[in-house]
């Protein structure tokens, strides 16, 4: 059972730090002469983001489903939830195949790296929505 309410819910918390990642100064720098389009499918509850680093944006749900991606991630809403608390080693999750990475990998990959000051933004973001209950020791 996902902590996750809903959908909507996903979309509230997880996609709010996804947009503090299209507008970081670093990612746009890492990002602004590329092509990278990350399609996020997750699973209990299903949810998909689309995040659109050269455009700035984040799209999710219906406006996400059939949009073009360049990198395709899949994983349960609460891996993804540990994942921007700092708290889900990536490479691991992959090798265990609880995160799916399809598509321009190298290029996903490099961006790893540069998600550590968006974890204690989503961290916020948890806090102020009063979900501190999401919160992974």
């Amino acid at each position: 059972m996902s902590t996750f309410k809903d959908a909507d819910e996903v979309y509230a918390l997880i996609g709010k730090a996804l947009e503090a990642c299209v507008t970081e100064e670093t990612f746009i720098n890492a990002t602004k002469d590329g092509t990278l389009v990350v399609l996020i499918t997750q699973t209990d509850p299903v949810a998909t983001i689309l995040v659109d680093f050269p455009g700035q944006k984040v799209l999710c749900g219906d406006a996400a489903a059939g949009a073009s991606s360049t990198v395709q991630l899949k994983m349960s809403s609460d891996n993804a939830n540990k994942f921007w608390q700092g708290k889900l080693n990536f490479t691991l999750a992959m090798a265990q195949r609880k995160v799916k990475l399809e598509g321009k990998r190298s290029t996903a990959l490099a961006l790893l790296p540069l998600t550590g000051p968006i974890f204690d933004k989503y961290k916020a973001i948890l806090g102020e929505a009063g979900r501190r209950d999401l919160l992974v020791d």
